[in-house]
């Protein structure tokens, strides 16, 4: 998809931000118990600007904002939830790699955040130096593939 001249700004505009929370709650939305946030309570703007993603974000949103207004008129955010998620089927349908990356990075964000961690009844704290229990395997199982020698190129 051609970028956008909008697309010049690192900032979103409010539009573009009213998008992402959306898309965001669209994603994953907060459980019915309170217990699991949803992904627009998590501190994504935080995250894209600090894993400089922005600018990619910004390209889906214009994507989603101008698919929006030729085929309702009408803003993203101010439609029904089933034609929001009509549109954005239809569009990931068309550009699956790009959404199939934001919704990593809409995970990968959601995954770091300690009330989701504890949510899913993991502590919320680094792997180190404390380390998480690793069941040791038997290592004569890859015996096969250390007998079958170098099968690549140097």
């Amino acid at each position: 998809m051609p970028k956008s001249k909008r697309f010049i700004s690192n900032n979103l505009n409010e539009e573009e931000k009213r998008t992402l929370l959306t898309v965001l709650n669209l994603i994953i939305p907060a459980s019915e118990n309170g217990k699991m946030p949803s992904a627009n309570d998590v501190g994504f703007f935080t995250f894209m600007e600090n894993e400089n993603i922005e600018s990619f974000i910004q390209e889906v949103l214009i994507m989603i904002i101008d698919a929006s207004n030729n085929n309702y008129n009408q803003e993203f955010s101010m439609l029904s939830a089933d034609i929001q998620l009509r549109l954005i089927d239809r569009l990931r349908r068309k550009h699956v790699r790009l959404f199939t990356s934001l919704i990593n990075h809409v995970f990968q964000c959601y995954y770091q955040n300690d009330d989701v961690l504890e949510g899913i009844g993991m502590e919320a704290r680094p792997p180190f130096p404390k380390g998480y229990f690793v069941e040791e395997g038997d290592i004569l199982l890859l015996e096969s593939v250390f007998e079958r020698g170098k099968i690549y190129r140097d």
